[in-house]
């Protein structure tokens, strides 16, 4: 074991594009740098151009409604759930053209629609708010789904209905947690086959406190680790359920009032512990073969530690610090920013520590800057990232209009395409030459930047 001893970090926590869920409250440090991966904050767009067919011409457009409505790219298709007066429609356009493939009324207590995978889209729905006290006696608030649909991409076909919210979703499995009726704590964790939702184990949840199996598009985890109180810690397989191991951990517990608690994650066979208390943190890498301590680190001044590919970056009040996987220790750091954000072949783009304005591409192995991206924002293809991915950069005047330019991930240089009506910061998705975005109008609309 190795124990070192930071002395910085403070921030926000991991990217998970899984939503871990837990009975008990935990803080929202994971959600906000989530929303951030999702929106992926970046750039400026300077530099010279090379050859392109034509300037961004939009394609199509239709109603959208922000904050009752999401949609996703996917499979040369965009997906649109919106939500009016609490019923929801979820709608099915093509990518290029805009016409519409299918409309369905079917889910309309729909809360947010998953990405697509083999086919299959997750709606988490039967949304629900419960209060109830917790350990320490303070009232919690916390919002969660009763049961999850699957629908057929294609067709908009309803292929099952459960009780349950959606957890992970990893190989053909997904896993959902059932919970009591007051929502305070879970009744048990059922894991399910995607395209017909028969299930394949199922266990009581007990008395657990928490439970982490990574929801990942590349399925990048078969283990499920749930933590019991004491820190009795229990790894399954998540595509059988069979016990992989067990063992015990330091568990610092959930006490909001103290600034004090205890979270979990994993990716593949890693296994991270975090305890917080009174704002002094700790993580503990195991292998969740054997619960094997791999290494441990501390900090004095603790906001959260989360994924950045090829290494673990933990935030601090001098900015963020990448750390070895295997061995826990420092490969770099970065004073000034944080919140890393991972992208392909080893790049990370850090933002400043102000007010996330202002950007940088490093190396993720070294921390080496490839170059200063200023101010704009990174538009993600989360179905195949590409190399090149687009930038947008919207004018201070709001009648000015937005920048396209593509980023090379590989060298920092940054390509114009020209520009495209106002759009909303952080609302665009990207699909090979196709850019979706929301406009300040209320528009969803679809544009050809290629």
């Amino acid at each position: 074991m190795t124990v070192i001893e930071l002395g910085l970090v403070t921030g926000d926590d991991n990217p998970s594009p899984e939503p871990d869920r837990r009975p008990l409250p935990r803080r929202d440090l994971k959600r906000m740098l989530v929303a951030a991966v999702a929106a992926l904050c970046v750039l400026t767009v300077t530099g010279s151009a090379p050859p392109v067919s034509h300037a961004p011409r939009q394609l199509w457009s239709v109603p959208f409604r922000e904050g009752n409505g999401i949609f996703i790219v996917s499979g040369g298709a965009v997906y649109v759930l919106l939500s009016v007066s609490g019923a929801s429609t979820l709608s099915a356009y093509s990518l290029r053209t805009g016409q519409e493939l299918w409309t369905s009324s079917e889910l309309a207590d729909a809360a947010w629609v998953s990405s697509v995978q083999a086919g299959v889209m997750l709606l988490p729905a039967a949304d629900t708010t419960v209060e109830f006290q917790d350990g320490q006696g303070g009232q919690v608030s916390r919002q969660f789904t009763r049961e999850t649909a699957a629908v057929d991409a294609a067709t908009g076909r309803q292929l099952w209905r459960r009780p349950g919210e959606f957890s992970a979703l990893t190989g053909g499995h997904v896993l959902m947690v059932e919970w009591n009726d007051d929502g305070s704590a879970a009744r048990n964790l059922t894991v399910v086959n995607l395209h017909d939702g028969v299930p394949v184990w199922s266990r009581p949840a007990g008395a657990l406190e928490t439970w982490t199996s990574r929801v990942a598009t590349t399925g990048d985890t078969d283990r499920l680790v749930t933590v019991a109180p004491g820190g009795k810690v229990a790894v399954y397989d998540l595509a059988d359920g069979r016990p992989v191991t067990t063992g015990r951990v330091p568990w610092q517990g959930q006490n909001p009032q103290e600034d004090s608690y205890a979270n979990i994650s994993v990716e593949g066979h890693a296994f991270y512990l975090e305890n917080v208390e009174r704002g002094r943190g700790t993580v503990t890498a195991y292998d969740t073969e054997t619960l094997h301590e791999k290494w441990r680190i501390g900090a004095r001044s603790y906001g959260g530690f989360y994924s950045c590919g090829a290494v673990l970056c933990v935030n601090g009040d001098q900015g963020a610090t990448g750390y070895d996987r295997e061995t826990g220790q420092v490969r770099w750091r970065t004073p000034g920013y944080t919140n890393a954000i991972p992208l392909r072949d080893g790049r990370i783009v850090i933002s400043d520590d102000e007010d996330d304005a202002r950007h940088s591409l490093i190396d993720g192995n070294t921390g080496r800057r490839i170059a200063d991206l200023g101010r704009a924002t990174l538009v993600w293809d989360a179905s195949s990232p590409q190399e090149t991915p687009y930038l947008v950069t919207s004018s201070t005047r709001l009648a000015e209009p937005t920048t396209v330019a593509v980023l090379d991930q590989r060298t920092g240089e940054v390509w114009m395409r020209g520009g495209i009506d106002p759009v909303l910061d952080y609302s665009c998705q990207s699909s090979d030459d196709m850019l979706v975005c929301v406009t300040p109008e209320g528009r969803l609309t679809v544009t050809d930047v290629g």
